[in-house]
């Protein structure tokens, strides 16, 4: 049986994993990294999801789950940087400012959450320098249940600027090149 990723699990284990004690000093840094990893990956998977949900509607599992293995990390990277790029009125491909060029506050909010997660995941899991701290953790936990508060408000919503963002995150920049 596929079981689905719901963001609140993720979201309630990166909560505990940076809360648990180390011994005297509090959490281990393996636990802080893992847990801003975590942070990471209910934000990613909730995008999935949603993605995959509103293509495929009420229809087959099996459907749900082929589309969001499309989904890629960096093509999720690449349009949240059109989505802040578009709304610091900076350069953005033609085709993406004509498909995003309404966008509301809380895809802003979505867009700028997820590059940070996603930078603060790659420093947690790779760079032996990065520094964990306990506060700064809970900060990254709390900063992707927000991004998930925002993501869920314009699915309610039926935002269209969320509609185009899941799809350009489908192919991201070989789909622009081919527009």
């Amino acid at each position: 049986m596929k079981r689905i990723f719901k963001a609140e699990e993720y979201l309630h284990l990166a909560r505990q994993i940076a809360g648990r004690a180390g011994g005297p000093g509090g959490p281990r840094a393996a636990h802080l990294r893992r847990a801003t990893s975590t942070a990471y990956y209910a934000v990613f998977h909730e995008l999935v999801g949603q993605g995959a949900r509103r293509v495929v509607g009420n229809g087959r599992d099996d459907h749900r789950h082929t589309i969001s293995r499309w989904y890629a990390h960096g093509n999720f990277r690449q349009t949240a940087l059109w989505v802040e790029a578009i709304a610091k009125r900076k350069s953005a491909p033609e085709a993406v400012t004509r498909l995003l060029s309404v966008n509301g506050p809380d895809l802003a909010l979505l867009s700028a959450s997820f590059t940070k997660l996603q930078q603060l995941r790659h420093a947690a899991d790779y760079d032996p320098e990065y520094e964990a701290v306990r506060v700064e953790t809970l900060q990254h936990v709390t900063r992707a249940k927000v991004a998930i508060e925002a993501i869920r408000r314009m699915d309610e919503s039926d935002v269209h600027a969320f509609d185009m963002f899941l799809l350009l995150s489908l192919g991201g920049e070989r789909m622009v090149r081919n527009s």
